[in-house]
């Protein structure tokens, strides 16, 4: 099992986005108005056809139920018979000549599953088919997870891209009015070409931008196994979570890879009472019938295997070690899956109360910012290195919000996969 990309890396940069917020001065960005919000109920339920759509055609979930298919079929096989009956044909002549005795018998042979090893073998392929199960609901809950943190940088990179968009008219607007200054000897030339240089490097930003976008749409593409023109969105305002309120141990419970470790240890014991049967033979019967000359033959045969040039004693131990070893194994995961857990919900928290934070000491919003700057410029109180200086300002602080942003919705999802809640949180369970 080989999980997709993994998004937890993607979220430790979240901080430093955060801190350069507070490190630019003299910005504030307010939250965009509840008008211009997409409702989230509505949201949710597009993102959830979204997943049923994934669900139905993706080529990684089709190659999962496969796998599921194959273990349903290995139960199958393990509850049939173990051993087949034999047919015998015998046919003999004893003596030439005028003396000879002609013999002939047909028998049919079986041997017998006298230590029940058919039952042994069903219950282990019946727990090999719940752990299967358990492994493929893991894998479908990371690529989803990978999906939506896919989803998130190409909407993010889409209101980025919006963002240079709405700079690069106002440097348009601003180009226009330094031209009329200078003819009219308000400003210097060089402060015409400073102008003129920023307003070129906003459109080169943008034509990158644009170029991100094209590589994160063949990103979502590729990892969604099919091409969209239109993605769904994400909602506005991002859920709220409490760590110190979660019951981790009810989500441990319900987590499929700790269950799928549960099975192993259950499939580890029923290897063992196999390799213990396993090492007392199975009799064979045998009943022929037949003719010698003008005499009937009716035999019976009974065979039974001597184990002892090999008694199956080491593959009882290494069964017993396997039981160990799986024992260990379930023990290590529920450690370290409750520290992910734990680290996922507090990552998230953080990254959450830091865009809160930003959200309520937002006095005034970036375009006010832009205009009262612009104002000041065309009054002569600021000059021209300064006012872009500060434009410059007003244009990295919008970019790191957006990326916070982006950023907390790749916490949410993080969350979301190593919980196990993403259906939860498309029904609207989790708010």
């Amino acid at each position: 099992m080989q999980p997709p990309i993994l998004i937890r890396d993607s979220i430790a940069c979240s901080v430093l986005v955060l801190s350069s917020f507070f490190m630019t001065p003299y910005v504030f960005a307010a939250p965009v108005k509840a008008s211009a919000q997409i409702p989230q109920t509505s949201t949710l339920k597009s993102l959830s056809s979204f997943l049923n759509q994934l669900e139905r055609k993706h080529p990684q979930l089709k190659a999962s139920q496969a796998e599921i298919d194959a273990a349903k079929a290995r139960t199958r096989a393990a509850s049939r018979p173990l051993y087949n009956p034999e047919i015998e044909l015998d046919s003999e002549r004893v003596g030439f000549n005028n003396n000879n005795i002609d013999t002939t018998t047909v028998g049919i042979n079986q041997t017998i599953d006298w230590h029940n090893k058919r039952a042994a073998r069903k219950n282990i392929a019946t727990v090999g088919q719940q752990v299967t199960e358990y492994e493929q609901q893991s894998v479908r809950q990371q690529l989803i997870a990978d999906i939506f943190s896919a989803l998130a940088d190409y909407q993010i990179q889409r209101e980025i891209i919006q963002s240079h968009h709405k700079r690069l008219s106002l440097s348009k607007q601003v180009l226009t009015q330094a031209t009329r200054l200078y003819k009219a000897g308000d400003i210097s030339k060089l402060e015409l070409e400073q102008i003129r240089l920023s307003s070129t490097q906003t459109q080169l930003t943008l034509d990158r931008a644009k170029t991100a976008l094209a590589g994160k749409t063949q990103a979502l593409s590729a990892i969604s196994g099919e091409a969209r023109k239109g993605w769904p969105s994400l909602p506005y305002t991002p859920p709220n979570l409490q760590p110190n309120k979660i019951n981790y141990e009810q989500i441990l419970a319900n987590l499929p890879e700790l269950k799928a470790e549960t099975m192993r240890v259950a499939q580890a014991r029923s290897i063992m009472r196999l390799r213990v049967r396993e090492q007392k033979p199975d009799p064979t019967i045998g009943l022929r019938a037949g003719g010698e000359d003008s005499d009937k033959v009716i035999g019976l045969t009974l065979s039974i295997p001597l184990n002892v040039r090999n008694n199956y004693r080491a593959e009882v131990d290494e069964a017993r070690a396997n039981i160990r070893r799986a024992e260990s194994n379930l023990e290590n995961s529920k450690h370290l899956t409750k520290t992910r857990l734990q680290s996922a919900a507090q990552t998230y928290q953080l990254t959450y109360l830091g865009w809160k934070s930003w959200q309520k000491i937002a006095g005034s919003s970036l375009q006010q910012q832009s205009n009262l700057l612009l104002r000041l410029w065309r009054l002569g109180e600021l000059s021209t290195s300064d006012y872009l200086v500060q434009l410059n300002q007003i244009k990295e602080a919008e970019l790191n919000n957006v990326e916070l942003k982006g950023s907390i919705w790749k916490a949410w999802f993080n969350w979301l996969a190593t919980s196990n809640q993403f259906k939860q949180w498309l029904n609207g369970q989790i708010k």
